[in-house]
């Protein structure tokens, strides 16, 4: 079971936003689904568009049924106002329209929460697109992170930064759905919240605002599964083609579909179809890293030469996952 509460406030009392109730949405949709149209989060969506406003209580009640029952993975996406006290060092969540029980929730609130919800929920991800949301996690007083056991957090920007909104939605999040959109997936379809935040970091750059990344994690997680690169099938057979890590495939002509004419009689038709299958998955192993031809420039050469394929770094680590099975 997965559950994810999405938050998102345009229409404050003072100082509105805009794209922060579009970007939940946006969020909500690709977390709701993997890319097949298989379930993955089951999403409560509380946007500021509605009837009834969303004030501190509202937020609180919504963040504690998130962390109140058993769960594999709880998942918080807020976007909207966040402010941070020099004071008292410590972050909050703006509510819609600040009231007598206070101006929003605060970060270290949600943190004590998530924290005393393990291990009934394995893992907490917190994700905050607002200003100075780099303050979550952080040790009131101090610059120092103090998180609970599974948990992780993406902030868009450190404890004293801005979060930044273009044309279409918030500079963060946009990247973010890039990200799960497929962006961030591995070659086995996973997209983890570490491989996000890198693509989020390596797209900002160092003169942007700046995400911050925070974990106290044993495992990495995936929020959201896209189709793989290459088929766990075919990541399956490297130790069959391979039989040690610096084991050379041979290859010939037969290979090649594109066979050279008057080679076509040194191989049978059932010798060819069989290699030729093997072929293509060698190749789309090529595609990817994992496989690299010796002494030519591409697969096709390294046939034709009567040549052959050898594991990359990269393949030799997907070999030993295939030889251990856990793949």
């Amino acid at each position: 079971m997965k559950r994810a509460l999405v938050i998102g406030i345009d229409h404050y009392e003072e100082n509105g936003l805009a794209n922060c109730e579009q970007d939940a949405q946006k969020m909500t949709a690709l977390l709701e689904r993997n890319s097949d149209g298989s379930k993955n989060f089951d999403v409560n969506s509380i946007l500021s568009d509605g009837a009834e406003p969303i004030n501190r209580a509202r937020m609180m009640q919504g963040i504690k049924a998130l962390f109140a029952t058993p769960a594999e993975m709880a998942l918080l996406y807020f976007a909207g106002h966040g402010v941070f006290d020099q004071d008292t060092s410590a972050g909050t969540l703006i509510a819609q329209n600040g009231e007598e029980d206070g101006i929003g929730v605060a970060m270290g609130d949600i943190i004590a929460l998530a924290s005393a919800a393990w291990p009934s929920i394995k893992t907490t991800v917190i994700i905050l697109d607002c200003c100075n949301s780099g303050a979550a996690g952080d040790l009131q007083g101090s610059d120092r992170a103090l998180l609970g056991q599974g948990m992780t957090i993406l902030t868009s920007s450190d404890r004293s930064g801005e979060a930044h909104s273009e044309i279409g939605g918030g500079v963060f999040t946009s990247i973010m759905l890039d990200a799960l959109e497929g962006a961030a997936a591995d070659i086995r379809g996973n997209i983890t919240p570490a491989a996000v935040y890198t693509h989020v970091d390596q797209s900002l750059g160092s003169w942007a605002q700046r995400p911050i990344y925070k974990a106290n994690v044993r495992e990495f997680v995936s929020l959201r599964q896209v189709e793989p690169k290459i088929p766990d099938t075919i990541l399956r057979k490297l130790p069959e083609w391979f039989p040690e890590p610096d084991a050379i495939f041979p290859l010939n002509p037969s290979f090649e579909p594109d066979i050279k004419e008057g080679d076509e009689d040194d191989y049978s038709q059932e010798e060819r179809a069989i290699n030729q299958k093997i072929f293509a998955e060698l190749q789309l192993c090529n595609r990817y890293g994992l496989i690299q031809p010796v002494d030519a420039e591409h697969m096709y050469f390294a046939a034709m030469n009567s040549n052959g394929c050898h594991l990359s770094i990269l393949g030799k680590h997907y070999y030993r996952l295939a030889q251990e099975r856990h793949i």
